[in-house]
């Protein structure tokens, strides 16, 4: 098992052989499938898919590929334990040497693809929505540190500081205990700013939550190092009881709405440059310019695919199956063609941005931003 992060996929992505990569991603979620049965049956629709593609490919590639069905089938059936797991992403080259089995705790379009890349759209897609989170619940007295990525959440500390109440004598006794509580409290607060930083440090979160009184929130933030301030992405209030479960909700709401918004952002940044020179849409034109190295970011419709050829002299992406019109070398066909500009993308050190954003389909599915 693999842990999905970029550096997996610029693994993949830069993954070289002679023979295809096999990709099949499977939803395993008990809410669509209650029983092991019902997602089997759907894997072996999947896989059947994928040796129909194998068929026009030459000898080695047919018998890489029917192993790479029988490995995802034995996996599935024999080794296999779903526990949280919604979605199983699998990519094999048997006769090559690849084999990656991804877990993610949220559900995947079912698709099977064979290729010269692997299928990353999917993966591409999670893991700009999610994001390495870290979470302090926190009060006066106490804090609860929890660490969400992928859609799973660790709580990773618990902290308590004996802080003392307030009490109802007057004058100056009351002066002097309530001075004495506030020191016990920013001593505490404190205490929690310095046990997140080192928690930063181990783990590289990428974004914080702030939850609990909004009032422990902001003395928290503005105890915070500099480095975690400006990684603080919401707030919002919650019991100190709360459930993993409704951290987790909390988190995961506000990383789809702000994945949408990055989407829009894109797909209007897209638009902007479409209308000069710094930018180009539709298929033809954006593999193009992906062959060219130029493009900086590609943004493309999770939903888009088509077939298409590319070039295995120069490397050359193009719709249409014949003479490469780069290097003059025969096209080969590839299954879909948008998977084979992602793997370049990310090839060429691009940024892709997948979206789902339907404003996307008026700019043909897919374009982008140039380097030059």
């Amino acid at each position: 098992m693999s842990e999905l992060d970029r550096g997996l996929l610029r693994k993949l992505a830069e993954w070289d052989a002679a023979l295809p990569v096999t990709s099949v991603y499977v939803t395993v979620d008990g809410r669509r499938y209650p029983r092991k049965t019902d997602y089997e049956l759907r894997l072996d629709d999947l896989l059947r898919n994928a040796r129909g593609q194998a068929r026009a490919l030459d000898r080695d590639a047919i018998r890489s590929v029917d192993r790479d069905v029988a490995a995802m089938s034995e996996f599935v059936r024999d080794e296999f334990d779903r526990g949280d797991t919604k979605g199983l992403a699998m990519f094999s080259s048997n006769g090559a040497g690849l084999w990656e089995v991804v877990r993610v705790s949220r559900p995947v379009r079912d698709r099977a693809i064979v290729a010269p890349e692997a299928d990353l759209v999917p993966l591409k897609s999670l893991v700009e929505t999610y994001r390495p989170t870290g979470v302090a619940l926190v009060d006066f007295e106490k804090a609860r540190l929890f660490l969400v990525d992928m859609g799973r959440i660790d709580e990773v500390s618990d902290l308590w500081d004996d802080v003392p109440g307030r009490h109802d004598q007057g004058g100056w006794a009351q002066m002097r205990m309530q001075r004495h509580v506030d020191d016990h409290r920013t001593r505490h607060i404190k205490h929690v700013a310095d046990v997140l930083f080192k928690l930063w440090r181990r783990t590289r979160f990428e974004q914080l939550a702030l939850a609990g009184p909004p009032e422990a929130q902001h003395e928290l933030e503005a105890s915070l190092h500099d480095y975690l301030r400006r990684r603080v992405r919401a707030t919002f209030t919650l019991p100190m009881t709360a459930s993993r479960a409704d951290v987790l909700d909390r988190i995961l709401q506000r990383e789809e709405d702000a994945e949408r918004e990055r989407e829009r952002s894109a797909v209007e940044r897209l638009s902007r440059a479409a209308a000069t020179d710094r930018g180009v849409i539709g298929l033809e034109d954006t593999l193009r310019a992906i062959s060219e190295a130029r493009v900086d970011e590609l943004v493309v419709s999770f939903d888009l695919s088509a077939p298409g050829a590319a070039c295995g002299a120069c490397g050359r992406l193009t719709t249409r199956v014949g003479r490469c019109p780069t290097c003059g070398e025969t096209m080969q066909r590839v299954p879909d063609v948008v998977e084979s500009a992602v793997a370049a993308a990310f090839r060429t050190g691009a940024r892709v941005e997948v979206v789902l954003d339907e404003g996307l389909q008026e700019l043909d599915g897919i374009g982008a931003l140039l380097r030059f």
